[in-house]
């Protein structure tokens, strides 16, 4: 029976192997379904005996995650796991692994960036904690080897107001003008605005909300219906000049669909050929193509997010207001990442008060 906690969190127990377990959850009923899954895990993991390879316990572990973390997530595990851990460690039996193996895996991606290899990492001792955890290891030994030292971080890129513009003169197709034009806009991830559906638009309220994203998964791009994070939903306002861009781009997309034999119905905002979705990284190419022709050839798809922070900021706008926009999960991580504009409203402030008093 669920029992109610003084930290409001309900907890049930139940006998495993002569120990009482306890499992917690925010309702009697997520706590009972921690409880259930857990037991479901044992169940599958009986099967397995010391012959178990590091490659089998990582098809069981994957199994395990993908209820839990978004299907983008497991996609960049299943990458670790196939690209790197497997073919050097697969072979190895998981209650054979030793410190020296996961060390010598580290040492044969040398060649790789430092983040590559600290991800690996990372990715590795989550799969052997839970080995752990299932009582068929008793340490996890890719905790006792060091994540290697972390590369300089690279440096934020944005564009000037007047690079912008000259950004978006040069391009004359409406689709794509509309796309950056908005990217700029409204600081949303390249995965948002791909994910657009024309139901997320209110041209009446001048409004969108990101509900979805597209994502290249397995080689595939495909329609998530989940975001980053919570606060990646998200509502936020237009300019009368983004709608107006908006408008055209409705007109140009319906003149394509109308054309088209064999359309898909994904109601996408910017759709690609036959309305699938478009190609993240073809959206990503085509910014480093505009950005290289007006001589900011380390401008990225990214950094049109910046961007559009970073100039909101510097004209005054609240860090809380840019946040919301941006979807981040805190105000915190706003100020740390634009921390770089406070000189220059600090500068500001000082003008306003000589103007005040």
């Amino acid at each position: 029976m669920a029992k109610k906690r003084a930290d409001g969190r309900y907890q049930v127990s139940k006998l495993i192997n002569g120990k009482r377990r306890y499992f917690y959850g925010t309702t009697k009923k997520a706590a009972i379904a921690e409880r259930d899954a857990y037991v479901e895990s044992l169940a599958q993991c009986a099967n397995y005996d010391n012959t178990i390879t590091i490659e089998r316990w990582c098809e069981y572990w994957i199994r395990l995650k993908t209820d839990t973390v978004s299907q983008n997530t497991i996609s960049s595990y299943q990458y670790i796991i196939k690209t790197y851990i497997v073919p050097f460690i697969g072979s190895i039996r998981l209650v054979e692994l030793s410190a020296l193996n996961v060390r010598a895996l580290m040492d044969s991606m040398g060649h790789l960036s430092a983040r590559t290899i600290s991800y690996t990492l990372t990715v590795l001792r989550a799969i052997l904690k839970q080995a752990v955890m299932d009582e068929i290891i008793s340490k996890n030994v890719a905790t006792l080897v060091k994540k290697p030292k972390q590369e300089r971080k690279r440096e934020m890129v944005t564009l000037s107001k007047e690079e912008v513009e000259t950004f978006l003169e040069q391009i004359d197709d409406v689709e794509w003008h509309a796309l950056f034009k908005l990217a700029f806009t409204t600081g949303l991830r390249r995965s948002e605005i791909l994910g657009l559906t024309w139901d997320d638009v209110n041209l009446k309220q001048k409004t969108l909300t990101v509900n979805q994203t597209v994502l290249r998964i397995n080689e595939v791009t495909t329609i998530s219906k989940t975001t980053k994070n919570s606060s990646s939903r998200r509502s936020i306002s237009l300019d009368d000049k983004t709608i107006a861009e908006l408008l055209k781009l409705r007109t140009c997309v319906d003149k394509r669909r109308l054309k088209a034999t064999n359309w898909r119905n994904n109601n996408l905002v910017f759709p690609g050929k036959f309305g699938s979705p478009r190609d993240p990284a073809k959206v990503s190419l085509k910014c480093k193509k505009l950005a290289t022709a007006i001589g900011r050839p380390d401008f990225t798809m990214h950094d049109t997010r910046h961007t559009h922070a970073t100039l909101l900021l510097e004209a005054g706008v609240n860090f809380k207001v840019v946040q919301m926009r941006l979807g981040h999960s805190s105000y915190q991580q706003t100020m740390d990442t634009y921390s770089h504009v406070t000189p220059i409203m600090e500068a500001d402030v000082v003008e306003k008060i000589s103007n005040i008093f």
